[in-house]
């Protein structure tokens, strides 16, 4: 099963999660580091594995123009269907249904860790993007995907696997009585820059979040060069 069909196989249990206030580190951690490396609004952000569409509700509340891009039918019809709704292209990252240079922001919220084809969805937003365009990147931090998952949500982690070996991880996660599954993939911090750097991005800003001793949110905003 490929991990855009296992979010589709997730999707109602992610929408309950989502949608449930101040239920996981959203609001107190991703969005605010988020939209710290944000542009001002002003052209189109294309919001690639946009999910049931809270980023996106939230970046037009802020005045962007948004597109959301999501490859789950359950997701896209969720997030398409929400108050207020969102314009949802159904396509995979790896392929965005967009001409070149349409965008001014590019926006990878909790997504790239959850796409089969690292590359080509990057490379898909570097061709989409104009030149000194913006890819903003939330992601679970590498770190943090690299610990045993009897650990990942202590304070005292583990590490048995090796940190540098890509691999696919399922995290069962049970709170407040919802129950949600991530399959995502951990790589190491590596491969996330050498895949921007080979799609003629550059590093502009850099920022990781977390109270435990290994950080759970790494942000970085990148710019398209000419």
């Amino acid at each position: 099963m490929s991990l855009s069909d296992a979010w589709e196989t997730h999707a109602a249990n992610w929408i309950a999660w989502a949608r449930t206030v101040d239920h996981d580190g959203f609001w107190q951690g991703t969005w605010p580091e988020l939209q710290a490396v944000l542009p001002a609004p002003g052209g189109l952000v294309i919001e690639i594995g946009c999910g049931e569409g809270r980023v996106a509700r939230e970046l037009s509340r802020l005045g962007h123009r948004v597109v959301g891009v999501e490859r789950s039918i359950t997701l896209a019809t969720a997030a398409r269907t929400a108050t207020p709704p969102t314009t949802i292209v159904r396509a995979d990252a790896s392929r965005l249904p967009f001409p070149d240079v349409t965008a001014d922001t590019v926006v990878a919220c909790m997504s790239l860790h959850d796409v089969d084809d690292l590359d080509g969805a990057v490379h898909e937003a570097a061709r989409v993007l104009r030149p000194g365009g913006r890819l903003c990147v939330a992601m679970v931090h590498p770190f943090a995907s690299a610990q045993d998952l009897a650990t990942l949500h202590t304070a005292e982690p583990t590490i048995s696997e090796p940190y540098l070996r890509a691999r696919r991880y399922r995290d069962e996660v049970e709170h407040d009585g919802l129950a949600m599954t991530f399959e995502s993939m951990h790589r190491p911090l590596g491969a996330y820059v050498a895949s921007f750097a080979g799609a003629g991005f550059v590093l502009d800003s850099l920022r990781e979040y977390g109270m435990k001793p290994i950080p759970w949110l790494l942000v970085a905003r990148l710019v398209k060069v000419a």
